[in-house]
């Protein structure tokens, strides 16, 4: 009897036990972030009409496609002869499909709409260390902000914030990675001044994408097609403005660049002082990017992950004007980042880091500002505290911690578990409005801000306001709980031990 030998497609991998662990700690991580910081999952098809991808997507995705037909159909192979593509594609992105199904349910929606989806995507590239034909992406997207430019800010800001927490959760630090920021019209603006032209300036975009793994000589060669002068292509390498990293020194020089000025506050008050960096030779070569673009870079200039700003692609798909902001993490580079820090759990560990307890859907604690501006900026960072856990002083005072380490969150030394945190984008203040909300969220806890150590929680399932007396008798005579971590009286405390 013959026998066969086959092996697996160029450019997709074959799971083993062991394996399979490692990607669910990989997408465990990813969902839990997503749910603490409040996104609701979603799903869609794995393969989509071909048409959809070519409504805004760029020639790049397009020539990285799957294509797919039944072969059964004859006006499927009909369209395959006299197009040269077919009627489906697998998806290589998950944009367009969110962007269909928001259009699709509009009306019905919430706004704002704050989704999470990881699963499998498939490109027709060349399979190289970092890059797969099939491979895991997490998304997330906040869409129908109330397009202020306050709200515009604090949208793109969770969503950067979301992405770095991920890579914080997993053990990297900003020894390891940087959160790069740009603004697509900042780089319009800046290539005008060189003489550009607006015919000239998407594929010139598209050119300074790329210019990172392209030589001097072939940047100069396609600006020599574009009619520009080949000298220009030494300005790709080093003759960008300089790097400006996120702090009270980089907010008063930022002000150059005023279509992210707005974000670099709302990004301090989200504790990313240090690991968020404004650098506008980020780009992003998708088409539909109209405002804010970020990376994650880790060493090496490799990408984590990336994302933007696209608020015309939900009108594009028969939707309403609907302000949006996303990014794509996928789980190669990821993991292979991970894999040379020693990050990445093994045996008995491997298993243990995989049974914890998932994040809960339902909100541990919807905070709400009571008062005014002040309360509102106090309620904003205490949401980034409430999301992003305290460490304990034994995880930290080990030089051979893991993030997967029991006693990372451990509350007998100090450490409080991350959290569900939830919070209004209503502009009203009426609390008993808010709190209704906070209700009809389920949220078990709300944490009401008068000030800083002025902090009421009400516990909606037993009905009443708890005091620090019952976290702990020894704290009795303190009335109010405090947004300070440091505090025996921290609120965080009271919802991680009494949730």
């Amino acid at each position: 009897m013959p026998s066969f030998r086959f092996q697996s497609p160029k450019g997709t991998r074959d799971l083993y036990p062991d394996d399979v662990l490692v990607r669910r700690y990989l997408t465990q991580a990813w969902r839990d972030v997503s749910i603490r910081h409040g996104f609701d999952e979603i799903e869609g098809p794995t393969f989509e009409t071909t048409e959809l991808y070519s409504v805004k997507s760029g020639e790049g995705i397009l020539g990285e496609l799957f294509q797919a037909f039944s072969g059964k159909a004859e006006e499927e192979v009909a369209q395959v002869k006299a197009t040269g593509r077919a009627p489906y594609a697998l998806r290589p992105e998950f944009t367009p499909t969110l962007a269909r199904m928001y259009a699709a349910r509009a009306q019905q929606l919430p706004k704002p709409c704050k989704w999470f989806t990881a699963g499998p995507y498939f490109r027709a590239e060349r399979p190289q260390r970092g890059r797969l034909r099939e491979f895991l992406q997490w998304n997330i997207d906040f869409l129908a902000d109330d397009g202020s430019q306050e709200a515009r800010a604090a949208a793109e800001a969770e969503v950067i914030g979301c992405a770095v927490e991920l890579c914080r959760t997993l053990g990297l630090s900003d020894k390891d990675f940087a959160a790069k920021v740009s603004h697509r019209g900042a780089i319009a603006e800046w290539l005008a001044e060189k003489g550009v032209t607006a015919e000239q300036l998407e594929p010139v975009m598209q050119l300074l994408d790329a210019s990172a793994k392209l030589p001097v000589e072939t940047i100069a060669l396609r600006l020599g097609q574009l009619g520009l002068d080949p000298k220009f292509a030494s300005l790709f390498k080093a003759g960008m403005p300089p790097v400006i990293k996120v702090g009270e020194e980089g907010q008063q020089k930022i002000g150059v660049f005023r279509q992210v000025a707005p974000l670099f506050g709302t990004l301090i008050r989200h504790g990313l002082v240090g690991m968020v960096e404004f650098d506008l030779s980020i780009v992003r070569g998708l088409a539909y990017y109209t405002g804010t673009v970020f990376e994650l870079i880790a060493e090496g200039e490799r990408a984590i992950c990336g994302g933007g700003r696209y608020d015309n692609l939900i009108e594009l798909f028969g939707g309403p004007a609907t302000p949006a902001v996303g990014f794509g993490m996928g789980d190669v580079v990821l993991g292979l980042l991970l894999e040379e820090k020693g990050l990445i759990p093994q045996g008995p560990e491997l298993a243990m880091a995989v049974s914890r307890r998932p994040a809960s859907v339902r909100p541990d604690v919807f905070v709400v500002s009571a008062d005014d501006e002040v309360t509102d900026k106090i309620a904003e960072r205490l949401v980034f505290l409430l999301r992003h856990g305290l460490e304990s002083d034994a995880w930290r005072s080990r030089e051979d911690r893991k993030p997967w380490h029991l006693d990372r969150y451990d509350p007998r030394c100090g450490g409080v578990r991350p959290l569900h945190a939830r919070h209004t984008y209503k502009s009203t203040r009426n609390l008993k409005k808010l709190l209704a909300d906070a209700e009809k969220q389920l949220a078990k806890f709300a944490a009401i801000i008068h000030g800083p150590d002025r902090v009421q929680l009400k516990h909606f399932d037993a009905r009443r306001d708890l005091t620090p007396g019952d976290l702990s008798p020894a704290l009795a005579n303190i009335a109010e709980f405090s947004v300070d971590p440091a505090s025996p009286a921290y609120v965080g405390r009271a919802v991680a031990a009494l949730g």
